[in-house]
């Protein structure tokens, strides 16, 4: 089901719109890491991390939140915002 808005249906259209392009230039969100014990002597630590990536039907809005490797930019914040100083008009309850 496809719906205009704010709902559900595009929150799991837009996680997975975004998922599917970082996952096609190999940018992980959240992968699953795998620890592989190297047989190499060589090898300073003996282990070796390879990342898997989850399905793209996975993944939720804060996904992007929580994952090291995104920064969440927002411009009105990154410039000194001060929500103190915005004049707020009265409350008004929304009726039904």
């Amino acid at each position: 089901m496809l719906a205009l808005g704010s709902g559900d249906p595009t929150r799991a259209i837009c996680s997975t719109l975004t998922a599917q392009a970082s996952q096609s230039v190999q940018c992980p969100i959240l992968p699953t890491i795998e620890m592989v014990h190297e047989r190499d002597p060589g090898c300073s630590d003996g282990v070796e991390h390879v990342l898997h990536v989850w399905h793209l039907s996975l993944f939720a809005p804060r996904d992007l939140d929580v994952s090291p490797f995104f920064e969440m930019v927002k411009p009105s914040l990154s410039a000194g915002f001060d929500p103190h100083g915005m004049h707020w008009g009265a409350f008004a309850p929304v009726s039904a």
